[in-house]
This record gives C-alpha cells, structure tokens and sequence, in this order.
C-alpha cells in the first residue's frame, strides 16, 4: 500500500465509527427526528407538561363569584349578583378550571337569543366579603369613568359543570 491511501482509509474508518455510535438502536435510517428526540419540545408535550403541573396544584373549593360583561358596541354593563358555587376545581388558587364554562353560561343569559358578541369576565374568592368589595369597586369604576350604564343581574344562576363532560 501506498502512504496516500493511509489517511482515506483512516477517515473513512472515523466515519464509519462515528456514524455506528450515533445510531441508537430501533432508529430509522431517516435522518429526521423521532418524537421525543432534540431540543424542542412539541405544544402538545408543553400543555401535557403544564396540565400536569396544575391538577397536582388543583383542589376542589367553595368559592363565591360574579360576572360581568359588556359589549363593544353598547355602553350597558351587565353584572351578576355574588353567588356561591360549591366545588369548583381551582388550580394555583388562581385559575378556576371551569372558567370558560362559567362565562359562557353569562354570556348566554345576558344575550338572550339576540346574536350580540359580549365579552365577559368572572371574578372569585374563597370570602364573600371580598367578592363584594370588588363588585362594587367594578361598578363604580365603570359607571364613572367609563360611563356605562348598570344593569344588574339577580335572575342568573351559575351552575357547575358536569366534571364527567370532559
């Protein structure tokens, strides 16, 4: 042999070496990635990761709660009475798992059939007193510097969702 072909075939043995050891066993010859390998995460992997995370934190409570909500296009502000809603599964004593619920259930009552869009919003605590302080607090921010007018909902009764729908 001749001194050229001695650092070929010392590069081609290299190569042959790295690529062996950088297969790992049941891959495919696709040099894509497999699920699960490389350094991004999918959105599917993060929101497992993070519902995970919260219904470690979650417990069921006794909470009071309103509801408030308005229309882009009209000045009426319409807010629910403070009502208590037993168990309710709230997570990180931020987040009420059923909000969407919550407010869809507001958002039908107020619009009553017409095919208004309204946005809404639900506020809880685990004391009355304080859900009625901030009821008050709302509506008077809103009435004077918004310029809104009241109208206040004692007709609508919040309803725990079925946690079985799911």
């Amino acid at each position: 042999m001749r001194p050229v072909f001695k650092p070929f075939l010392a590069v081609l043995m290299l190569m042959l070496s790295l690529s062996a050891s950088a297969q790992r066993s049941g891959r495919t010859n696709d040099p894509t990635l497999n699920r699960g390998e490389g350094l991004e995460k999918t959105r599917d992997d993060l929101s497992k990761m993070r519902n995970q995370s919260q219904n470690k934190n979650s417990r069921q409570e006794n909470i009071y709660m309103f509801a408030a909500s308005f229309s882009l296009i009209d000045s009426v502000l319409f807010v629910s009475d403070v009502q208590k809603v037993d168990d309710v599964i709230v997570n990180n004593k931020w987040f009420v798992k059923e909000r969407a619920s919550f407010e869809t259930q507001f958002t039908d009552h107020v619009r009553g059939g017409f095919n208004e869009s309204y946005l809404t919003s639900i506020y809880f605590s685990e004391k009355s007193q304080k859900m009625n302080k901030r009821r008050a607090k709302l509506i008077k921010r809103n009435a004077r510097k918004n310029g809104f007018n009241l109208v206040q909902v004692s007709d609508f009764k919040f309803v725990n969702p079925d946690p079985q729908a799911e």
